[in-house]
This record gives C-alpha cells, structure tokens and sequence, in this order.
C-alpha cells in the first residue's frame, strides 16, 4: 500500500450509478448526483482532527453508471491502481443480476475484485447489493449477498451489510430512500452513511 508511507490514507470506493450518486430526479427534472462520497471524506476529515490524528485521508469516488462487476475489473487498472490506495470499497452486483447473470456467476468477479484489491496492498471491503422495489427481484439479490457473505466469513474480508439498512417489512426498498425503486434517495444515502462512515474509520485505526 503506497500511501501509508506518506501523510495520506487513500481509499477508492469502486462501483456503479449507486457509487456515483446517481438520482432520478422527480417527473420531467433531469438527474442528478448526490455527493455521498464527498460527504463520507469530509466526515472522516472531521473526525480525525477531532481524534488528534495529523494524517489526512481522500475518498476518490470511482462509481460508473451501468457498470457491472465485470466492467469494474475491466477497468481495475486505470480507476483502481492509478490511485494507490490503502483501502478499496466494492460496491456492485446489482447491473449483473439485472442483466440476468446469476449469483454463480457474478461470485467470481467479486471475488476477483477481492483478490485485486489485496495485490496492490489494499485493505477490500464488500459492500453488499442493496434492495430495490421489486421484492421477487430481491429473492436474487438475497441469494448473492448470502454467497458473499459466506465468502467473506471464510476468508476474514470485511463484509458491510448496507442491504439491511435499506430494507423495508415486505423485503424490499423502502419507498423514504429512493425516488425511483432502484437508486438511493438523500434520505438513502443518509443512511447508510453512519455504516460506512464507522467501517473506513475502524480501518483508517488499524492501518495507524
């Protein structure tokens, strides 16, 4: 990990529109994107201050939209690598299953993703898929996040659960944190920012 020699912690947060920000906006308003990673850095910055720790850290936002984890690792090199990270947040899945592939065979590209991460001295994180409206669609989801739950278990991968947190009663997304049924509303990505927020900062202690 190359940037631990020097005053900054660098992680990358790689994914798809979820990632991005992405939002739908409401009837004929164009989309927009809402800063989720660029609230993340700035809440960590804060906090280390307040903890007394001189080092700073950047959380370089590496979302595409329609990205799928196959085009995540297409493109590992150039939106990865190139910025020598000490921590790399996966975050995707959900364009594979929408495009019909099957828990089995997005598995492997994750695990790959994984793998990645730790050769260029990373500490990975997978976040899981997040629900959307639909909850037979979210039969498939469950099945895959429980595959790389399992995955993450056996091989001691910090595993974040953001599909727990997003969840309604009846097993899908809950309507307060999205606009469309897919994408994350501001009440959304407030939400499952305290998580994430609590996983860089354990990692950002032991990488100290």
């Amino acid at each position: 990990m190359g940037s631990i020699l020097s005053d900054w912690i660098v992680a990358v947060f790689l994914g798809d529109s979820l990632t991005a920000g992405f939002q739908q906006g409401p009837g004929p308003m164009p989309p927009r994107y809402y800063p989720f990673v660029n609230m993340l850095e700035s809440s960590l910055r804060v906090r280390l201050r307040e903890l007394g720790i001189t080092r700073d850290i950047a959380v370089v936002n590496q979302g595409m939209d329609g990205d799928s984890t196959r085009g995540m690792l297409e493109r590992f090199s150039r939106s990865v690598e190139t910025e020598n990270p000490d921590i790399v947040l996966l975050w995707g899945g959900i364009n594979d299953l929408s495009s019909r592939k099957t828990p089995e065979e997005v598995l492997p590209n994750i695990v790959e993703l994984v793998e990645r991460s730790k050769a260029v001295g990373a500490t990975p994180v997978v976040l899981n898929v997040a629900p959307v409206a639909g909850s037979h669609f979210n039969e498939t989801v469950l099945r895959l996040n429980n595959m790389t739950h399992e995955y993450c278990e056996e091989t001691g991968v910090m595993y974040l659960d953001l599909f727990s947190e997003l969840v309604d009663l009846e097993g899908k997304l809950a309507d307060v944190y999205s606009n469309d049924g897919v994408h994350l509303s501001d009440m959304g990505y407030k939400r499952i920012l305290l998580p994430v927020f609590q996983c860089l900062l354990k990692i950002v202690n032991d990488l100290l």
